[in-house]
Formats: structure tokens, sequence, C-alpha cells
């Protein structure tokens, strides 16, 4: 692809904008068919972050004997960053990625959650867990909206997370933690399957590359030390064998040019998950894309591979 820059030694935030940009020429082509998608916001909790973006399915892709999956994108930003719907002039992100699969047939919802420094682990996480069961606990509402293009009895209890960056972080944790998502939670009965992408699983601050800026992640799990403890990777390992048993199935996937300390976590993360669990994980590499780009690429006629694999791993499981 023309229009992914970056390499594993390039400083992650040098090519934000860039691959922004680069898409957003392509996406501007498609305007139309993502603006007009059927789409409605709601409420989920007491603030501005507490909403969520639905985007219902093409009506071709839906059918009256099947089940309708729900995918769940949760976004990245660092801990600090990060909105259901970016503003213009880049106003068509994310907004790309749920009308790609809703035209898949997947009703997809971005919620937002709460950010760093105005809150500090695990709320973000719980606002996550929260999305997620207010879509389940209130299914008859977002079927019957008018905006709706699936029956108003559709359960909506097949449920999948995508989550990149920050996010997979996010839906890590709240899968591996008891604690945020006890093991009878009906979140967790709901749940089908996991995509965390480009997810950072494990903290080394002695090696700064790749990483978040000093006083982030520290300060948002409260010390260095809690840190080390609470990521991903930590919590896999010293999880029970009941929550482990328990986990939905993982897609894990990666881009080809993720920062060093990104690219390697994923790596340990994997190798740990298919030890603990006794099978072999689903893992993938995005082929030509940076950190930031795979989502940007949807709609965009340019490195949307991933997404489609996605889709069909989603479909074939509902």
């Amino acid at each position: 692809m023309d229009y992914v820059a970056g390499t594993k030694d390039m400083p992650i935030m040098s090519i934000v904008e860039s691959t922004k940009l680069a898409f957003m020429k392509l996406l501007e082509n498609r305007r139309s068919d993502i603006e007009g998608h059927p789409q409605k916001t709601f409420k989920f909790g007491e603030t501005d972050r507490h909403q969520l973006d639905v985007y219902y399915p093409d009506p071709a892709a839906v059918s009256a004997d099947r089940t309708v999956p729900v995918l769940f994108f949760i976004y990245g930003g660092g801990f600090v960053a990060g909105d259901r719907k970016y503003k213009a002039p880049l106003d068509l992100g994310y907004a790309n990625l749920g009308t790609f699969f809703a035209k898949r047939g997947i009703l997809t919802v971005i919620p937002d959650y709460r950010l760093f420094p105005n809150v500090v682990y695990p709320a973000p996480v719980e606002d996550v867990r929260d999305a997620i069961a207010w879509l389940l606990a209130n299914a008859h509402t977002v079927a019957s909206s008018p905006a709706s293009t699936i029956p108003a009895s559709s359960p909506l209890s097949s449920v999948f997370v995508l989550g990149h960056s920050a996010g997979a972080n996010h839906i890590a944790s709240l899968y591996l933690s008891p604690t945020l998502l006890p093991l009878d939670s009906p979140v967790r009965a709901a749940t089908r399957g996991l995509v965390p992408q480009g997810g950072p699983y494990v903290f080394d601050f002695a090696a700064p590359e790749g990483s978040l800026p000093p006083g982030i992640v520290d300060v948002y799990y409260g010390s260095q030390a809690q840190a080390q403890a609470r990521m991903p990777l930590a919590l896999l390992k010293a999880g029970s064998e009941e929550l482990v048993r328990g986990l939905p199935e993982f897609f894990v996937l990666k881009s080809a040019m993720e920062p060093a300390l990104v690219d390697k976590g994923n790596d340990a993360f994997v190798q740990a998950l298919e030890g603990r669990t006794g099978r072999k994980v689903k893992y993938e590499v995005m082929r030509g894309h940076n950190h930031f780009s795979p989502h940007w690429a949807l709609m965009s006629g340019e490195g949307e591979e991933w997404g489609e694999d996605v889709a069909a791993w989603i479909n074939a499981k509902v």
C-alpha cells in the first residue's frame, strides 16, 4: 500500500497524522455510503463519555432465521485520547469501520469510555463492560429503533469484541479480571470471541522505545509495580484454571509495522494464551499496515483484507 508509512524503528506518534490523512483522501470517495448508513446513538451511562453508536447491518445481509452477531469496537489512544467519531477533517474515522462491518451483516457498536487523567484503572475497563451490559439489557430498544434494520425480536446475544491498542488492553484486562467481570456475568456468557489488535500486553519501563510517554502507565495503574501486576500478560499467567477454561475464543492481530515492544508483547501474549488454554490461537499479521492504519483502511479499498477475515470469522461462529 502506498498510503502506509512506518517501520518497526519509527516513533509511533510520528506516523499518526500522515496515516489518517492519507486514508481520508480515499474515504472521501465513500462519504455518502458511510454517512448514509443506518446508525443511532444511545447513552449507556451518566456522562458524555457514556455514549455509543450502533451501526445497523445491511438488510440484504440479515435473514429472519439467523442470529445477528454484535461486534463492539473499542478504539485505542494511549489511554489518554480517543472518540467514537472523529471531528473534521477526519470525520469519517471509525464511522468507516462501523459501516464496513455492518455491510457484512454485523451489528456494530462503538462506545466511548472515560480517559486518563480524568479517571484511572479500572474505570475505562468498567466502561467497556457497562457498554456491553447495557446493550444486552436493552436489545429490544436497540432493535426497535426507527433506524433499525433487524427484527425487533432479535436477541442480539452473540457478542464479539474488537479492540485496538489501548482498547485491546482494555478488553484483555476485562476478560482476564474476575473481579471486574465475574465468571457468571451475562457479558461473559454472551461473548463468543475477542479480537485484540496491536495491544500493549506488556510494560517494560526500562525499554521506552514504542511505549507510552513516562508518567502515563504507572500513574494510570497506580505505580510501576501495580502496572506490572495488572498488565494483561500478568493477569493471564495468574488467572485461575476456571477463568482460563471459560475464556472466549481469541483471534489476535498485529500490524506488520508495529513498534518493537508491541510486536514482541503480542507474540508473548499469544504464546502464554496457547500455553494456558492448551489450544492453538488464531494469530495473524495485518500485512502492509502500521500501528494506526488498519481501521482507517476499511471502506477505502486499500488494506481491507484483515477486516474481511474478521467478518468471516464472526459470521462463521453465529
